[in-house]
């Protein structure tokens, strides 16, 4: 897992969910490329990493003081059932819960409900349309590990 810092890493973040969610998925590229991919943004992007290839990426930003809002968590096809995914929640919950988050949320794609209830998240809403999927609003409380290491 790596935390995206250089501009040219966030190009690798964006041509995955390219390949997942725009020509995978059909959703249109102005409603997946957004400002929280500028550089300086308040979001945080990472990358799976299978060697040097990159297979997976998600983002995530404080919502509030102690809630993150996750974005964006794509596999590529190839590497799905391999146990990314699974790591890279775990290596969020720690990240943030090291940074003081409380919570993560994040709108979850219908198909994909049954993963994050098996990393513990639970859905808090009915079905709602993003970028005309359908979607579910869960959740996972986190055990703090140090708030006052917000960064």
């Amino acid at each position: 897992m790596k935390v995206v810092e250089a501009e040219d890493r966030l190009g690798d973040c964006v041509a995955i969910r390219e390949a997942v969610f725009v020509k995978e998925q059909g959703v249109p590229m102005e409603l997946e490329v957004d400002e929280m991919d500028s550089p300086g943004s308040s979001c945080t992007h990472f990358l799976m990493l299978d060697g040097e290839k990159c297979v997976g990426t998600f983002r995530g930003y404080f919502e509030t003081e102690d809630t993150v809002h996750l974005q964006r968590f794509c596999i590529l096809k190839e590497y799905r059932g391999r146990g990314y995914g699974k790591e890279a929640f775990e290596f969020a919950e720690k990240y943030f819960s090291a940074r003081g988050a409380g919570k993560i949320t994040f709108g979850a794609q219908c198909s994909a409900i049954g993963f994050y209830e098996s990393c513990g998240c639970r859905a808090v809403s009915d079905v709602f349309l993003d970028a005309g999927l359908p979607h579910r609003t869960m959740e996972k409380k986190l055990a703090c590990m140090a708030p006052d290491l917000k960064k």
